[in-house]
């Protein structure tokens, strides 16, 4: 039965093994997510080319166009009930749970503002500035935060420099990013809530859901998902030094029951992360 249901998944693909397929995913971002695409793809019996589709504005649209024939294949992102709904989520986390680490971004005559902050009920007095179309958006609103929205075209960083906002609570991924003398990534604490970031399909597109989900589970179990994982994030990792931070945790409501928390090989242990 699997024998046969994976050969109608072959030829649903109309191209079988000797035909390269394109698939279509959104340009630009983190370099991570493609390059692993790229591996994931790599362990099917088809040979297929991944190919950027350029002048996507935002993560609501990229998911719009799944299965279009003008839009893309393979859209990734932090997920939620409303994307699930709108597309098929292959359900392994690909950033194991890291993208659930926001260190506040600051401006550094602010740099002691959460000095004396232990827990989440003292982060309310304070602005956050968030992008509209992120999830995080919503799950900072949850958690009673001030939240201040803005969206694709606003300047984030000059909010901050005029006071508009007190913190851009932005993912582990940007402690490399330098955006100016005066602006700095804030010291005292780590913002952690449950998130999973994952590759997304039309809901029609089983094949494709089905080659994405085995190429992540013979990369995980070959160690070559870890290699490029920790190829990328391991000196990010380190540079959060979140061992000296306190990790002041938030509750996510907008995490799917569908989330795999029970299976551990997906995600980071959280305990060696602030060893």
């Amino acid at each position: 039965m699997k024998k046969l249901l994976f050969a109608c998944l072959l030829i649903s693909f109309s191209g079988l093994a000797s035909t390269p397929l394109t698939v279509r995913y959104s340009a630009g971002g983190h370099a991570y997510p493609a390059e692993l695409l790229t591996l994931i793809l790599s362990k099917s019996a088809i040979t297929m080319v991944p190919s950027e589709v350029p002048d996507i504005p935002s993560q609501s649209r990229a998911i719009r166009l799944l299965g279009e024939k003008n839009g893309i294949d393979v859209f990734w992102g932090a997920t939620s009930s409303e994307w699930e709904n709108q597309a098929k989520a292959v359900l392994i986390p690909i950033d194991r749970g890291l993208l659930g680490y926001r260190i506040p971004v600051v401006h550094i005559s602010h740099k002691d503002m959460f000095a004396e902050v232990t827990h989440a009920r003292q982060l309310i007095p304070f602005v956050f500035g968030l992008r509209e179309d992120w999830p995080d958006t919503a799950i900072f609103k949850r958690n009673e935060l001030d939240t201040l929205m803005y969206g694709t075209g606003a300047e984030p960083i000059e909010m901050l420099r005029s006071g508009r906002i007190d913190a851009l609570p932005y993912d582990i991924f940007d402690l490399p990013k330098n955006h100016g003398d005066d602006i700095i990534h804030e010291p005292h604490i780590a913002i952690r809530y449950p998130s999973a970031v994952y590759f997304f399909v039309a809901n029609d597109n089983q094949a494709l859901h089905k080659l994405l989900n085995d190429g992540l589970l013979a990369a995980i179990a070959d160690g070559s998902f870890d290699t490029l994982f920790f190829k990328y994030f391991a000196a990010v990792i380190a540079q959060a030094d979140l061992k000296n931070r306190r990790i002041i945790e938030l509750t996510n409501p907008l995490l799917p029951r569908s989330a795999p928390i029970h299976q551990p090989q997906f995600w980071l242990d959280k305990n060696s992360l602030t060893k």
